[in-house]
């Protein structure tokens, strides 16, 4: 047992005596002069005792250690433990010239970011940079984010320093359009930057970033991820001018269509006693506007109609007959209620004046009321109350 103490003991000198090679010295000048006479010495030197001259502030004799040190076998742990020393001692030097800043909220710098922009037919991408432009040196870190995204906006804030001062980072942003709050994502990146990618509410095509035409001399395009989405862009784009073609085409066919429908009918003039000669719920029809039979999107054959024809004659209209005044009221309190609740369509036809018409359609004792319906007709034989009339609206 007393060898083996007796050999670790050893062992132990010569590693103590390795590792003061030259902390042995009262003054780096000693040391240095040692080193100079005999470069031999540097091959002892172990980096534990490199890190302590460093932290002794031995610069000189530290930096001809180094030198002396390069071709040697063990230069990687000696550069590994200079590289960590040195680095301690920044990260120190930086922190006690960053206390010398002002702590005061109210004294401490605020930087607008510098920030690019890129999207494509669905999200927002922003590169967004800790200092004032983005070609400007910035903080490479910072703390406390703080980033908050609503329906209209991008705010962020931060705290980090630069050039041994204490900083205040922010980017606030109001967007051309509405993003979604609840999907978008943020992360760190290199070189002091963050990276942002926000979903948009609709899809589109912006044609800027901001709601204000004016922007900011720190904004500018990401132009490496704009030509990652240039072709998906292209042919959002041509799908878009399409379909708004398409819309634009089925708009105009629909207004032509209506002003058909709204010519058509001032062609159909009754007798000056029918009941139906002002215009109301109720359309007067003829042979020179017969809807039934066009083929129109609305209004047309492939609506449902409902059809009234009528004797004004016979019904005494001239006279102002109670029959005329009681066909009047419930035909057109069919035509009020029937556009409430359905799409069907309420229409009358004078047979006195548009006898042709009644003919070709064998319209037998009146008054008589027909349904018309995607080129097919069927008679009405029942009540005009709304239930019994809706029956065969919807049969």
């Amino acid at each position: 047992m007393n060898g083996r103490w007796l050999r670790w003991l050893v062992v132990l000198a010569g590693w103590q005596c390795d590792y003061a090679v030259f902390q042995e010295f009262a003054a780096e000048a000693e040391a240095l002069a040692a080193l100079t006479a005999n470069k031999a010495l540097a091959l002892k030197a172990d980096p534990a005792e490199a890190a302590q001259l460093i932290r002794n502030g031995w610069w000189m004799l530290c930096r001809e250690l180094v030198l002396a040190s390069h071709g040697q076998s063990g230069f990687g742990a000696l550069e590994k433990a200079v590289r960590q020393e040195v680095t301690q001692l920044k990260q120190n030097a930086d922190d006690l010239l960053l206390a010398l800043s002002p702590q005061d909220e109210s004294r401490i710098g605020m930087v607008r970011c510098a920030t690019q922009w890129a999207q494509n037919s669905s999200a927002i991408f922003l590169s967004i940079k800790f200092a004032h432009r983005w070609s400007s040196p910035g903080a490479l870190k910072v703390q406390d984010e703080k980033i908050e995204v609503s329906s209209c906006c991008f705010n962020f804030s931060a705290s980090g320093d630069h050039s041994q001062l204490k900083k205040r980072y922010a980017l606030d942003l109001a967007f051309y359009g509405e993003v979604d709050p609840d999907h978008w994502s943020w992360q760190l990146a290199s070189a002091g930057r963050m990276t942002t990618e926000i979903r948009k509410r609709q899809r589109g095509n912006w044609p800027r970033l901001l709601e204000s035409k004016s922007k900011p001399g720190n904004l500018q395009q990401w132009d490496s991820m704009q030509d990652r989405w240039k072709s998906e862009l292209k042919e959002f784009d041509r799908q878009h001018k399409a379909a708004n073609k398409e819309a634009d085409s089925a708009e105009g066919q629909e207004a032509a269509e209506e002003e058909m429908h709204s010519s058509g009918r001032k062609k159909c003039v009754d007798s000056r006693a029918s009941p139906f000669s002002s215009a109301g719920n109720v359309a007067r029809l003829c042979e020179a506007y017969w809807p039934v039979r066009m083929d129109t999107k609305k209004k047309g054959k492939s609506s449902t109609w409902l059809v009234l024809f009528h004797s004004p004659s016979e019904m005494k209209c001239y006279d102002r007959g109670e029959e005329c005044q009681r066909v009047k009221d419930r035909w057109e309190a069919v035509g009020r209620k029937v556009e409430q609740v359905s799409e069907a369509l309420v229409g009358a036809v004078d047979c006195d004046r548009h006898a042709d018409l009644c003919q070709r359609e064998k319209v037998r004792t009146l008054p008589f009321v027909r349904r018309y319906r995607n080129g097919k007709k069927k008679t009405y034989y029942g009540e005009w109350d709304i239930d019994s009339i809706m029956k065969i609206v919807v049969d």
